[in-house]
């Protein structure tokens, strides 16, 4: 069975979401959601050596927990193959660097966009298992991290856009020229706030 993602305007996507109670996490309810979340992670693909998608947030098919899984082999151009589970992760320190990438989300429909976020983070999380880990990544992993984490605490990537130049509508048949050749620096086809609001649902029309 294929997991559906909530729709862009679903109120779960802007809720700050549950803490997992060590005690609970070999429950079969956990189980059962960090099954659901790896179901819509591989899709309708028998092999899981290569995951779809190279995070995703709890939040983000429904359910209002604090777990999240990370492609750590990532690296942005298609890039895949290490899709780890953590739970109640938390950003324990970034760095002071930052750089600017693409970012692109189920959640958000089409749009895409240029966001600048730290370059290295550390994030300290529990495992599967239920055991305290603590994790430094960089670049293009680290900004995965960020990105659900924010869908945790029911943030947007969208939020952190405020050159509306850098807010981009890119078909799924566009996307791969958008993130493998880098168009995304210098896309053309912007994304009016107005057209982001309305798929939210916040528009004042």
């Amino acid at each position: 069975m294929k997991e559906k993602f909530v729709k862009p305007n679903d109120s779960i996507l802007v809720q700050i979401t549950e803490e997992i109670r060590p005690e609970e996490i070999k429950s079969p309810e956990i189980e059962a959601i960090i099954e659901r979340m790896l179901n819509a992670a591989y899709g309708k693909q028998v092999d899981r050596a290569k995951p779809l998608l190279v995070g995703l947030a709890a939040p983000q098919i429904g359910i209002p927990k604090r777990v999240i899984l990370i492609d750590v082999s990532a690296r942005g151009k298609g890039n895949v193959g290490d899709l780890r589970v953590y739970i109640n992760p938390e950003i324990v320190w970034k760095s002071e660097e930052e750089s600017e990438w693409y970012e692109g989300c189920y959640s958000t429909d089409r749009v895409c966009g240029i966001v600048s976020r730290p370059n290295s983070i550390k994030v300290k999380a529990l495992t599967r298992d239920g055991q305290p880990i603590e994790e430094k990544h960089e670049g293009y992993t680290a900004r995965i991290f960020q990105h659900e984490i924010d869908h945790l605490n029911g943030i947007e990537f969208v939020s952190y856009i405020t050159d509306d130049n850098k807010l981009h509508w890119v078909e799924e048949d566009e996307f791969p020229e958008y993130r493998n050749n880098e168009g995304w620096r210098n896309w053309p086809k912007k994304c009016p706030r107005e057209k982001w609001e309305r798929i939210k649902g916040i528009s004042k029309q």
